[in-house]
C-alpha cells in the first residue's frame, strides 16, 4: 500500500494535533504516504505558512513535514476534502469531529457528515474530547469497540478487509466480519466464503463471521 496517502484535513483549531497524531500513527501503520490539507474559505495568503506551523509546532515529534505535504485548498470545507481524496487515491481521510457529545454517541455536525457520505475511502473521525483512549498497561488502546467490515460478496474486499484487521490490531479490539447474502446465496454458503476471505487476514484474525438478510 505503499502508493496510497493519508489525508489528514486540519482546521488549526484545538482538534489540529490529535488529528496528527492518529493521521501519522496511520501513515506508518499502512506504510502511506502523508498528505495535510487545511481548506482556507478565505483564501488568505498566510494560510500556508499557518498551516505549515501548526503541523511543526503540534504534529509528533517523530514527524517531519516537508513543504510538499501541506496542501491549502479553497471552497466548501467538505467538498475540497472529497476532492484531495480522491486526487490523491488516498486510503484513509483522517479529521476532527466538531458534532456534539451526547453519552456514547457523537452527533456529526455538518462538514462530518458530508464527507462521510461523500469520500471515496474509509473516514476517521477524531472525536473532540479524550474518549477514544484509555490506558491498557504499557500502552494505549482504542475503546470503538469491536471492529466490523461489512463485505460485498460480489466486489473484491482485499484493501478494505486489509485496513479492517490492521485497525483492529492497532485497537486490540475483535475484528468481525459481516455480510448480507442475496436471496440467492445460502447462508452456509456466505458463512463460507467470509471465512475464505477471512483465512489470510494479517496481523488481527475475525472473531466470528456473521451473516444477515435485508428486510
Amino acid at each position: 500500500m505503499s502508493s496510497r496517502t493519508i489525508v489528514a484535513a486540519i482546521d488549526l483549531g484545538p482538534s489540529t494535533a490529535r488529528v496528527l497524531y492518529h493521521a501519522v500513527g496511520f501513515a506508518r501503520l499502512l506504510a502511506a504516504d502523508l498528505r495535510v490539507v487545511h481548506v482556507d474559505a478565505g483564501g488568505s495568503r498566510d494560510a500556508r505558512a499557518s498551516a505549515l506551523a501548526a503541523c511543526l509546532e503540534q504534529g509528533p515529534y517523530q514527524q517531519s513535514f516537508e513543504d510538499d505535504q501541506v496542501v491549502i485548498r479553497h471552497g466548501r470545507v467538505s467538498d475540497a476534502i472529497v476532492r484531495e481524496a480522491r486526487a490523491a487515491n488516498a486510503a484513509l481521510v483522517v479529521m476532527g469531529s466538531r458534532g456534539h457529545l451526547a453519552v456514547t454517541t457523537i452527533l456529526l455536525g455538518s462538514t462530518s457528515d458530508a464527507v462521510l457520505r461523500h469520500a471515496p475511502c474509509p473516514v476517521l473521525l477524531v472525536p473532540p474530547m479524550d474518549l477514544d483512549i484509555v490506558n491498557v498497561g504499557d500502552g494505549v488502546a482504542l475503546t470503538c469497540g469491536p471492529v466490523i467490515a461489512a463485505v460485498d460478496l460480489d466486489e473484491d474486499s482485499r484493501e478494505q478487509l486489509d485496513l479492517a484487521s490492521r485497525i483492529a490490531h492497532l485497537g486490540r479490539h475483535p475484528l468481525l466480519l459481516m455480510t448480507v447474502a442475496r436471496s440467492r446465496v445460502t447462508d452456509r454458503a456466505a458463512a463460507g466464503e467470509l471465512s475464505r476471505r477471512a483465512h489470510a487476514l494479517e496481523p488481527a484474525k475475525p472473531r466470528a463471521v456473521i451473516v444477515r438478510r435485508s428486510a
